[in-house]
């Protein structure tokens, strides 16, 4: 008989709660149970939170293409169509109405001129100027030349939304961004007009029905 034991049965012999203590297995499974239950809630919603983020993120991509796709479709962009264009991208963006202002649109249409230069020719934006995912005001010099002849021209969308996690209150919101250049499909170039204007400022109700007006 090991010390460890010996000492044990004379301990528990001169008192016998303890030994009946020591034996009393009740509780068990409800300590442990304690001990592994914040563990399994933090990683459950951690999986929700990240499964939300990668959903999050795939409609941002695909919201981005949505609008490149529809401005590329038609040979000249005015407000009606551009508002058409931005309300088509914020449903499939898919977000609640008090969210609308984490939202950042903007479409540009450039074309390369005779003499190489590449000019800006139609810009539209809702929402605050991009903060994330490239400059505040998109640089035509980065698209690839082979894009570009001569009077052609291409469609550029950027989408920034700020993301603020559901679940895990405790993190701080970040932006997720996406920028996608496409040629036109019907013409050789898009350029935006109403009544000589070019540049267009969007803005968006509750009902997530967009207005784009021309401005200066």
């Amino acid at each position: 008989m090991t010390f460890r034991r010996k000492l044990l049965n004379s301990v528990t012999s001169k008192f016998p709660t303890l030994g009946k203590l020591r034996r009393n297995s009740e509780g068990v499974a409800a300590i442990e149970f304690a001990l592994v239950a914040p563990i399994m809630i933090a990683f459950y919603f951690g999986m929700s939170e990240l499964a939300m983020g990668i959903m999050a993120d795939r409609n941002v991509s695909h919201a981005t293409a949505v609008t490149a796709d529809l401005a590329t479709q038609l040979p000249l962009l005015n407000s009606v169509e551009l508002s058409d264009v931005m309300t088509a991208t914020v449903a499939v963006l898919d977000i609640d109405a008090n969210e609308l202002n984490n939202v950042t649109i903007e479409v540009s249409s450039f074309q390369m001129m005779t003499d190489g230069t590449v000019n800006e020719i139609g810009y539209a934006r809702l929402g605050p100027q991009i903060s994330t995912g490239g400059p505040a005001n998109y640089d035509p010099s980065v698209i690839n030349s082979q894009m570009f002849n001569a009077q052609s021209g291409v469609v550029v969308a950027r989408l920034n939304y700020s993301y603020t996690p559901v679940t895990l209150f405790f993190l701080n919101a970040f932006t997720m961004s996406e920028t996608l250049v496409m040629k036109p499909r019907k013409s050789i170039n898009v350029p935006f007009d109403e009544a000589g204007a070019n540049r267009f400022t969007c803005s968006v109700g509750t009902d997530k029905v967009v207005n784009c007006t021309a401005s200066a």
